[in-house]
């Protein structure tokens, strides 16, 4: 990817820590100029910016709430003034609500959705016009499995992974031939959030998967470099499952 890449603009939301700190870090290593946005923790953003900047590459943090139109449109106007044209945009801002249906209220999936959906839909549609007028653009937003099986426990979420997957599709259609969309559906990552998770459980997702582990973020990274790049040329309306075979598309 590095010839093709050097000198591009990617931005990458939710870019502050776990998957997409590892895909910001990629992209750096890659020579793309990488826009990092964050919102609630600069110092961790910053530590990103480093990772990227010590591989190589160079870019800016830029705190935006996904979810909110006019600081994502901002956000997209100070990274083309500072970087330049965005030519890649990964959403991987993401949260998770926990627990069974009868904890499970209106206020809690409409913030669930919002940031899982909205703020997925507001990148995506604040730089596709750039990128169709100019004929060049790769877009990737992660999803997850939970969006592709039952998962009683955390509804709100899967149901906010499975619109993206549909988000996914119909954005491909809507933004071609130039401007390819596609998705990534991680398994469970060794992030964050499986800090705090039972190890039976976390043990028994490790026996689930062909591959028998957990996944890191680097497994998401090196698929999402791929769907970026040209190499991918002939990609598009797909969501890659990364999940060491816990589920299996037809």
């Amino acid at each position: 990817m590095t010839d093709q890449a050097l000198g591009r603009v990617a931005l990458v939301t939710g870019g502050s820590r776990g998957i997409g700190r590892a895909i910001a870090a990629a992209l750096g290593k890659q020579g793309v100029k990488v826009a990092i946005n964050w919102v609630a923790n600069e110092f961790a953003a910053q530590q990103t910016l480093e990772q990227v900047r010590a591989s190589g590459g160079d870019g800016a943090t830029y705190r935006a709430d996904v979810a909110s139109e006019p600081e994502v449109g901002k956000m997209v106007t100070a990274v083309e003034s500072d970087l330049g044209p965005i030519d890649m945009l990964v959403t991987s801002a993401g949260i998770m609500e926990a627990g069974g249906y009868e904890h499970l209220d209106l206020e809690t999936f409409r913030q669930v959705m919002r940031v899982n959906v909205e703020g997925t839909f507001l990148p995506v549609m604040a730089v596709k016009d750039g990128m169709i007028a100019r004929g060049r653009g790769s877009i990737v937003c992660i999803s997850s499995i939970a969006g592709l099986r039952s998962r009683p426990r955390i509804i709100a979420y899967s149901t906010s992974k499975a619109a993206v997957i549909g988000f996914v599709r119909s954005c491909a259609g809507a933004f071609g031939p130039k401007v390819r969309v596609n998705g990534i559906a991680p398994g469970l990552i060794q992030t964050d959030m499986t800090e705090s998770m039972d190890p039976d459980v976390l043990a028994g997702m490790e026996q689930e998967a062909f591959v028998k582990r957990l996944g890191v973020p680097e497994d998401i990274s090196s698929a999402a470099l791929f769907l970026l790049s040209d190499d991918a040329a002939f990609v598009s309306g797909q969501t890659f499952v990364v999940d060491g075979g816990r589920v299996t598309l037809p």
